[in-house]
């Protein structure tokens, strides 16, 4: 494996590959359609991976990371972030090449769109079902008829459905859990469809699209976006093993500290975030393990990312990564981060583990 002398993010092809497969299956299975959320890998040619699964339509969350997309031949992409007006301008050209799917909040905002885009225009409401971030409370009723009453009004505009992505299940631990907290979310939908049977029915989060099957019958798009890498946050969720990990961080050794058994990585906030999990070791802001030459990834157990400054990280186990690497000379140290989703937006390329090579991404979130 090659040398490297900054922090560098690996993407494990073969696992990314079988993770977008296998999600593609199971949507076709449910009668569902995938449309992923590229928010997490921000690349063209780990895009080109979606296509190569039959992936037709796509979500971003930026008008920036729409144009890029398009680029590359994308023309069906849903901005998964609420609208607001300041968004407009960078929209106007868009729509005239793609067909677009806007998270609308108010109906004034449908009367914007269509006095300043005069092309076909999909929007859908995004429901807060419980987690209490973005979206219209599913009692808000008016306000959610006052869209799609407004929506009917222009002939160029579609409404297309409701959304809900419930972050509570990144948040627990096991199916059973998932499963408890996407009730909220199945119930929302079965009341949705009762007052709108004609709609579309999307659900987002990466726990629930790997963990549950007969449960997602209830929607009939699934955008999950964390699963093309995955991250120690979905293993300890229990979405995926070490081995369906798509994307390690290689930070070099600056310095070994024998006497406390610890080490310091060239690997801080600024490459990996401040995402941290409550482990068995402790507070972690990331997992050192083994990969060996055909991608078989290990935890190395009694090791932690257990601090991050700017551009430092403190390794607590160097006696166990020296066992672990057959050397007491560590070079480098593989990091499975804590969320794949922030330290992927932190790295301007990824270099492909089987082969070397450098790819593309763009940071656009």
């Amino acid at each position: 494996m090659m040398k490297i002398s900054r922090p560098e993010a690996f993407v494990i092809e073969k696992n990314c590959r079988r993770n977008i497969n296998q999600m593609a299956s199971k949507a076709a299975e449910l009668g569902a359609r995938f449309r992923p959320h590229f928010k997490t890998h921000q690349s063209i040619p780990i895009g080109r991976w979606f296509r190569d699964a039959g992936v037709t339509g796509i979500t971003v969350s930026t008008p920036e990371m729409a144009s890029y997309f398009m680029d590359d031949g994308w023309d069906d992409i849903t901005i998964g972030f609420p609208f607001y007006a300041e968004q407009i301008e960078r929209l106007q050209p868009l729509a005239k090449t793609c067909r677009f799917r806007l998270f609308i909040q108010h109906a004034e905002d449908v009367r914007l769109i269509t006095e300043r885009i005069r092309y076909p225009i999909s929007v859908m409401i995004e429901i807060d079902a419980g987690y209490n971030r973005s979206g219209i409370p599913l009692n808000d009723l008016s306000e959610i008829q006052s869209i799609v009453d407004e929506s009917k009004q222009h002939a160029h505009v579609d409404f297309h459905g409701f959304y809900i992505h419930d972050g509570g299940t990144y948040n627990v631990q096991g199916a059973g859990a998932v499963e408890s907290l996407f009730d909220r979310t199945a119930e929302a939908f079965n009341e949705l469809q009762n007052r709108y049977p004609e709609v579309a029915l999307c659900a987002g989060d990466t726990p629930s699209s790997s963990l549950l099957s007969d449960h997602l019958n209830v929607a009939d798009e699934l955008s999950p976006g964390n699963l093309v890498f995955y991250d120690l946050m979905q293993v300890q969720i229990g979405s995926c093993s070490f081995n369906d990990i798509g994307l390690l961080v290689k930070a070099p050794v600056a310095q070994k500290k024998n006497r406390n058994d610890t080490c310091i990585i060239h690997g801080g906030a600024v490459h990996f975030s401040k995402d941290r999990l409550e482990a068995a070791e402790g507070i972690t802001f990331g997992q050192p393990v083994t990969i060996d030459d055909q991608g078989y990834i290990e935890k190395i157990h009694g090791t932690s990312l257990t601090a991050l400054s700017q551009e430092h990280g403190t390794v607590q186990g160097l006696s166990r990564l020296q066992e672990a690497y057959g050397t007491d000379s560590i070079e480098s140290v593989w990091i499975c981060p804590v969320h794949s989703c922030l330290t992927a937006n932190l790295f301007k390329e990824y270099i492909l583990f089987e082969s070397g090579k450098r790819i593309e991404k763009r940071i656009l979130s």
